[in-house]
């Protein structure tokens, strides 16, 4: 790594630095003001990289209240790397990391003595232009992804692919709206939605947990009718709830309100570990399972390791023949 990344480190709370072949540096991003950065090919990304090998919008940077940067790919074609390795969930960045863009390699720099501490207000006070709302609540965090996505992109090709998930993700949107949540947001193949419940968990735990429910059959039958489609379509899911910070954070003109913290990072590991072969549609977090009733009748204890924790994570699983059962049982009025 160049002298002259390592001499800029304290100007700025964090950067990415785009180095050469001999490790000098090319160009830097500051990440100052903005709690979301996009990162692509097109014009109008926050970091544009202009290669063949990087997608339009290729992948995502969210800041969270306590100064750690979460790096999110969205879906890219050649994918997103940490230090090697291919990310498939939002990942914490360290300092020295070396990020994959496609082919393009950067530098995670930060200076992490300069956040410590940083509180909620201090970031609003610091740039109440850049972050417009922003408070901690109590959430419930559905992600849903398509079972067998790379297979299924392979063999429909990228024009098809793109027509499907794009009527998919209309669809989505339309369900989880009608179960009253709000979509975060499309990672590829994948859903994220939340739930703010306020004192009523259960009944938004419930509504949540219909909206799979819907997901899971509109899915299935777009599946039957999409032509040459070589698998049935299928997906994972898994839920967590606990206390996160939402708000619309971003630059003026392009705030996303979207939800932050590490019960978000559980729940995107939690539903990588649905399997079909096990019989495991639907994994809900510990948390979660605290507001319903009878949930050992109808659900599975099972514990998790999940990369970046040290201890295990208790989980309750069930198939969705379990869930639809629990419903019928637990249902709450539209």
């Amino acid at each position: 790594m160049s002298s002259s990344v390592l001499s800029n480190v304290a100007e700025s709370a964090a950067s990415l630095t785009l180095m050469n072949e001999q490790g000098s540096e090319l160009e830097r991003w500051d990440f100052i003001g903005k709690n979301t950065y996009r990162l692509g090919r097109a014009d109008g990304n926050d970091i544009v990289l202009p290669f063949s090998w990087v997608s339009r919008k290729h992948a995502m940077v969210q800041v969270e209240e306590n100064g750690v940067h979460n790096l999110i790919d969205l879906g890219s074609a050649n994918g997103t790397t940490v230090n090697g390795r291919r990310i498939y969930t939002p990942t914490p960045l360290r300092t020295g990391d070396m990020v994959g863009i496609g082919k393009t390699k950067l530098v995670f720099l930060q200076d992490e003595l300069a956040l410590a501490g940083q509180t909620i207000d201090e970031v609003e006070l610091a740039d109440n232009q850049t972050v417009a709302f922003v408070e901690k609540e109590i959430v419930t965090v559905l992600l849903c992804d398509i079972h067998g996505f790379t297979h299924l992109s392979e063999q429909l090709g990228d024009q098809q692919i793109s027509q499907l998930l794009q009527i998919w993700s209309a669809k989505v949107t339309k369900l989880v709206r009608n179960h009253g949540g709000i979509v975060d947001k499309f990672i590829g193949d994948a859903v994220m939605a939340m739930w703010i419940g306020g004192k009523d968990q259960r009944s938004a735990i419930l509504s949540a947990m219909q909206a799979v429910m819907a997901i899971k059959d509109a899915t299935g039958i777009m599946g039957e009718k999409w032509p040459k489609t070589p698998l049935k379509l299928e997906i994972g899911s898994a839920l967590n709830t606990g206390e996160a910070v939402v708000g619309n954070m971003g630059g003026s003109g392009r705030r996303d309100y979207t939800v932050v913290g590490d019960m978000v990072n559980v729940v995107f590991r939690l539903e990588g570990m649905t399997s079909q072969e096990d019989g495991v549609d639907l994994i809900v977090g510990r948390e979660t399972a605290s507001y319903l009733d009878e949930v050992n009748a109808f659900f599975s204890p099972r514990t998790f390791t999940l990369k970046g924790k040290e201890t295990p994570t208790e989980a309750f699983v069930c198939g969705f023949p379990q869930l639809s059962s629990y419903l019928a049982r637990y249902s709450i009025s539209e």
